[in-house]
């Protein structure tokens, strides 16, 4: 072979591996990319989560004891969570908090398709009856010193958009809690226990 044959062949090879090369670097660049946006998306609708426990927890403190107090509270939830698409909430459950925060006993758990069906929470009735009903509205203490707090975790899926590497789903769970309001009987005034 001739010198210059030679040196286009090794060009030619050089050229081909450069393709395989940027082909492999490429992919391997979108995966993380894809990857990265799917993890972006996961935390941004994991605050989501996060802010309708929240929110949940506020209506049902304010609420306390009334009878609509369930109502109101999924439907603070459920309009938290209204642009979300990636998210299917599974359940809802309203609980008695213990100290450290978790369930202690007593809660009321919801479907997490459930939603107030009428247009005032203050009067509405739930789509779905609760699986568990062991606390309802009625029975939450909203006496002053000695007041209970409410619980609100939302079990969901997260589906992920892209989905490079296979990982499909993931499942999680949030809460948070907050103190009923207090409720002052003004015909008797109410005294601190030391």
């Amino acid at each position: 072979m001739t010198d210059a044959r030679l040196r286009r062949r090794r060009r030619r090879i050089s050229r081909g591996q450069a393709l395989v090369e940027l082909g492999l670097f490429f992919l391997l660049l979108v995966t993380m990319v894809l990857g990265s946006t799917d993890i972006a998306t996961l935390l941004d609708d994991h605050l989501n989560i996060v802010y309708a426990a929240r929110a949940g927890a506020r209506v049902g403190a304010v609420m306390g004891a009334n009878q609509y107090a369930d109502c109101a509270t999924i439907g603070a939830i459920q309009a938290a969570l209204a642009s979300n698409h990636n998210i299917q909430l599974n359940g809802i459950i309203i609980y008695l908090p213990g100290t450290n925060g978790l369930p202690s006993g007593p809660e009321e758990s919801y479907p997490g398709n459930t939603v107030c069906t009428s247009t005032s929470p203050s009067s509405g009735v739930l789509s779905n009856p609760p699986t568990v009903n062991t606390w309802p509205a009625s029975s939450r203490n909203t006496t002053p010193f000695t007041e209970s707090s409410i619980g609100i975790e939302l079990d969901y899926t997260y589906t992920f958009a892209f989905e490079p590497l296979g990982a499909g789903t993931f499942t999680a769970s949030d809460f948070a809690v907050m103190p009923l309001e207090v409720v002052i009987n003004q015909s008797s005034s109410p005294t601190p226990t030391p």
